[in-house]
C-alpha cells in the first residue's frame, strides 16, 4: 500500500515526537460509522475515549484536523477444531502418583494456563486511532494499552 504522508499528519507525528509520543500511519480511509470487523481487527467508532484525551487535545489545540476516532482490536479467527485421527490412540489416562504431585501438576498448569492469558491479552489490547480531516482521512494510531505513557 502507498500511503501519502499529507501535511497534516506530519504536523501530528511532529507533535507527538516532541512530546515523546509514537504516533503511526497505519493506513488511509473512511471512518467507518458502525463497528465492522476486517483483517482480523474489530473497529468500533468512539466520541471520547477514556485513555489518550492529553493527546487528542494536543492534536486539536495544534490544528490538527480530526474526522473521527476509532478504538481497534485485535481479534483473530478462533482455530478449527482438530480433526479425527486415523489411527487408534490409547487415550487411557495414566496414574500420575500420589494427591502431592497432582496438587504440584495442577498448580504448575494454572501457572502456565495464566501466563499464557496475560501474553494473549498484550496481544490484543486495543488501539486508539484518530481519523484525519485531510484528503486522505489518513488513520494514525496515537496510543495503544500496551505501551507505557509517560505524563
Amino acid at each position: 500500500m502507498n500511503t501519502i504522508i499529507s501535511p497534516e499528519a506530519k504536523r501530528a507525528i511532529d507533535l507527538a515526537y516532541k512530546e515523546h509520543w509514537r504516533f503511526r500511519v497505519i493506513g488511509q480511509g473512511e471512518l467507518p460509522k458502525e463497528p465492522s470487523y476486517k483483517d482480523q481487527w474489530w473497529f468500533q467508532p468512539i466520541t471520547e475515549p477514556e485513555k489518550g484525551k492529553d493527546r487528542i487535545a494536543a492534536l486539536r489545540r495544534a490544528g490538527v484536523p480530526i474526522k473521527g476516532l476509532v478504538i481497534a482490536h485485535e481479534a483473530p479467527r478462533l482455530l478449527s477444531a482438530p480433526k479425527e485421527p486415523d489411527s487408534k490412540i490409547n487415550t487411557s489416562i495414566p496414574n500420575l502418583g500420589a494427591p502431592s504431585s497432582d496438587l504440584a501438576s495442577g498448580l504448575l498448569m494454572g501457572l502456565v494456563l495464566l501466563g499464557s492469558l496475560v501474553f494473549q491479552a498484550l496481544l490484543v489490547d486495543p488501539a486508539l486511532i484518530v481519523v484525519l480531516n485531510d484528503d486522505a482521512h489518513t488513520w494514525l494510531e496515537v496510543m495503544t494499552w500496551y505501551e507505557p505513557t509517560i505524563s
